[in-house]
């Protein structure tokens, strides 16, 4: 490492690009991948755990999140159930329908929550009062006995539920190297339907045939506890602010973009040693296995950028929102959730009624196919991320830029539309049943892959404005998606089912293909994206203190 640092130096104006947020020096010119950030010497510093526990911090997370989406895929298949337990009077002025949009929209105010909570409390309280409050909305709903409750249980459960689709994501890219996070992003989004739609199978069996709710989760309340116990007692602290430290007889300074810098005294630094060094004597308190596990392992903390940090994310939400370059991709991921809801929403009663005449349990089982479309997209896209960011990169002089990330959208915009058009084809000519759950498998494919690429794009390109970009992509784009959602079967009325799949098949072509000139361009676009609060670190990957 040492050589390639002199290197960067030697060549720091060849490298002036990497004062750009968004690109780094990535590559070595020797082909070897750099490992950035630069990890510190702290323990507490989660790039400077082994592999091994850097794992084992990670499985919290993802049972969680399979926990989580069993919840979000048990509500709609609890239809019978309710219906059967409350009348119509019981429910009004709501319906079974309001289970569905009402826990969407709960869950989409959860991701406006718990993003920028974490950048206030830190990861890992976030974390541990997200299981609390997902275990204790499981047991109400498994205790309720009117209409009511069940719905307002639904609601907390889905603000918890909301921790999935946006703090997790920081969690895991904490874990992660800049060359390790598409195939962590990947993993994270492969795993976690595979696992859940393979035990969502299991449904009918836990709910007598959807007809008992309450037993239900009476069952799933189990692994909810087992949630709780996984977060207290594995999952440490992952949000650090590496300092400036003394490396190799110069000062090593990383930004919020991710950048190093290198400065030859402590007085060069800007604003002076203000930060201690590393601990480097055994008898640091750093280095003691003791005052280490109190530290990792609290509950009651303030980060450094404090609540401070997280109001300051909410400002640059609204700055996301006008960025073109992360509006592009909610408005993508919004309307092929919208493709993804109008199969999921037209599938079940396709293929119950004639010419089918299929069970709904044998439907239920149909689902597994999600399970190895899900888990193609992990070799898949980490891939074509990662090899295709290497080409790109070592043909820039060893700099990686954003934009490499951009063609690997290519996958899930090809995925969708094939998927609708042979969806539609498929239910409009009768074809066989087996086609149907191919293109349902496909579109699963491609709705995790676009949730794969999409995460990485924004907090590459945005890494300031990451926990943000991440509240808007998983945020605004799904709260747009319930309107959507709406409309779907009044769509399918007024075109027919092959119409319908046809025109949503275009518009996620023409919208996809909006992220062409992005490719040529959006390194100059991301030069001009500014206000007040573009240079704020707050929402950042690994925030600095000194740029708080």
């Amino acid at each position: 490492m040492s050589s390639d640092t002199d290197r960067t130096i030697s060549n720091r104006s060849k490298y002036e690009s990497m004062d750009l947020s968004g690109s780094v020096y990535l590559v070595s010119g020797d082909g070897k991948i750099i490992s950035l950030p630069m990890p510190s010497r702290s323990p507490r510093d989660p790039l400077n755990w082994g592999r091994n526990r850097r794992v084992l911090a990670f499985l919290p997370v993802l049972w969680y999140q399979i926990v989580c989406l069993v919840l979000v895929q048990a509500t709609s298949s609890l239809f019978i159930g309710v219906q059967q337990k409350f009348s119509s009077e019981d429910m009004k002025p709501f319906g079974p329908g309001s289970m569905v949009s009402a826990t969407s929209l709960f869950q989409r105010f959860g991701s406006f929550l718990w993003a920028p909570l974490s950048l206030a409390v830190g990861r890992r309280p976030a974390f541990v009062l997200a299981t609390f409050v997902l275990t204790a909305s499981t047991l109400w709903a498994a205790l309720s006995n009117d209409f009511y409750q069940y719905l307002a249980a639904l609601c907390l459960g889905a603000v918890a539920q909301g921790f999935a689709l946006s703090a997790s994501l920081l969690l895991i890219i904490d874990l992660a190297f800049i060359h390790e996070r598409p195939q962590a992003v990947a993993l994270n989004w492969a795993l976690t339907p595979a696992a859940a739609y393979a035990i969502f199978s299991l449904a009918p069996e836990m709910s007598s045939d959807g007809t008992n709710y309450k037993r239900f989760y009476q069952i799933w309340v189990v692994p909810c506890f087992i949630s709780i116990a996984l977060a207290l007692f594995f999952f440490p602290e992952t949000y650090f602010i590496r300092p400036a430290q003394s490396y190799d007889g110069r000062i090593l300074a990383q930004s919020a973009t991710e950048k190093t810098e290198f400065y030859e005294s402590w007085e060069a630094f800007p604003g002076g040693k203000h930060l201690p060094d590393a601990p480097d004597h055994p008898d640091h308190p750093e280095l003691q296995r003791w005052w280490f596990m109190r530290y990792q392992y609290r509950l009651f903390v303030t980060t450094r950028a404090g609540w401070r940090g997280m109001f300051a994310c909410y400002p640059q939400v609204i700055l996301c929102l006008i960025n073109p370059l992360i509006l592009w991709v909610a408005v993508l991921q919004a309307i092929m959730l919208c493709s993804y809801i109008s199969i999921g929403e037209t599938i079940v009663v396709t293929l119950v009624s004639e010419p089918y005449n299929l069970t709904p349990t044998f439907v239920a089982r149909g689902s597994a196919a999600i399970v190895p479309a899900s888990l193609l997209t992990w070799p898949l896209c980490s891939y074509v991320l990662s090899l295709a960011t290497k080409k790109l990169a070592m043909r820039n002089g060893g700099i990686r830029e954003a934009e490499y990330y951009l063609p690997a959208f290519i996958i899930p915009v090809l995925a969708a539309v094939l998927s609708n058009i042979l969806y539609g084809l498929a239910v409009q000519h009768i074809w066989d049943y087996a086609i149907i759950v191919i293109a349902l498998a496909l579109n699963a494919f491609a709705f995790y892959a676009i949730a794969i690429v999409a995460t990485i794009w924004v907090t590459e390109a945005f890494p300031r404005w990451a926990a943000p970009a991440i509240v808007v992509v998983f945020g605004v784009s799904y709260i747009t998606s319930i309107g959507m959602s709406y409309i779907v079967l009044a769509w399918i009325r007024s075109q027919g089912i092959q119409a319908m799949q046809m025109e949503l098949a275009l518009v996620i072509f023409v919208v996809g293909c909006i992220g062409g000139p992005f490719a040529f361009f959006g390194k100059g676009v991301r030069q001009r994206i500014n206000g007040r609060w573009a240079a704020s670190e707050a929402g950042a990957l690994r925030p600095q203190a000194c740029g708080q």
